[in-house]
């Protein structure tokens, strides 16, 4: 009996080695897949996750990877239930709350967006929840809720003063309110060109012109062809849009 239990014990410490190898290699393809699709090898990238996935089913980190790869894609489906899953296995993840709030603020569930959002904002052990709190105050501006949005926003700049997306989103709340100055001054306090994103230059070009600035406004016009050439922003000013 004692050597019965001897071989079954080897064996399942065999068995837990080569899961533990398998996870390993999980994780790896996952970095690899990280980085094709960092690279735009959208194929690779899908190829590599979803081995990744297979290897490593319980990995709530490569989960969430294949949602965003499977949301870039435009696989809602598939990115819902691959976010869905991460969460499950990691319920304290804020940057899979987070995300998984974004999209579902781009496809309009607001409220859903917005517990998303604070489930996020739960975890003390959050490094940025400056981000959270500006997602949240995108959204509540995207349903046109300005009054949640502003603050949402002012709790994003108190953590983290010069944050950009804060920024941007209290310049337009600005801009739509007509408050173009005001506008301008937000947009002025986001530090260099790397904070710089399409919205963020088609808006002050926006504002630039409101405010009188025409050189200003042409900056702002040559960052966005010159930054971002294939930007929505870029063409639709390229077509003549504004």
């Amino acid at each position: 009996m004692s050597v019965l239990l001897l071989v079954g014990g080897c064996a399942t410490q065999q068995t837990q080695v080569d899961q533990q190898r398998l996870q390993q290699a999980g994780l790896i393809n996952a970095r690899l897949g990280i980085d094709y699709m960092n690279s735009g090898n959208i194929q690779r990238a899908h190829d590599k996750l979803k081995l990744a996935m297979e290897q490593y089913p319980d990995s709530s980190s490569i989960r969430y990877e294949y949602a965003l790869l499977m949301q870039r894609l435009g696989e809602n489906a598939k990115a819902e239930a691959s976010f869905r899953k991460a969460i499950e296995l990691d319920p304290k993840d804020s940057q899979a709350h987070n995300n998984f709030g974004i999209f579902l603020c781009e496809q309009k569930r607001y409220g859903e967006a917005q517990k998303e959002f604070k489930a996020a904002l739960a975890n003390p052990l959050y490094p940025t929840p400056q981000g959270a709190y500006a997602n949240s105050g995108l959204c509540y501006l995207n349903q046109g809720d300005y009054k949640h949005a502003d603050v949402a926003f002012n709790k994003a700049l108190k953590i983290y003063p010069g944050f950009p997306s804060a920024l941007y989103g209290l310049a337009r709340v600005a801009a739509d309110e007509g408050d173009w100055k005001s506008a301008d001054k937000y947009l002025g306090r986001i530090q260099g060109r790397a904070h710089y994103s399409p919205p963020i230059l088609a808006l002050c070009m926006k504002v630039k012109q409101h405010v009188g600035d025409l050189m200003g406004a042409t900056q702002c016009a040559r960052d966005l062809y010159r930054m971002f050439p294939n930007s929505p922003e870029a063409k639709a000013l390229q077509n003549g849009g504004s």
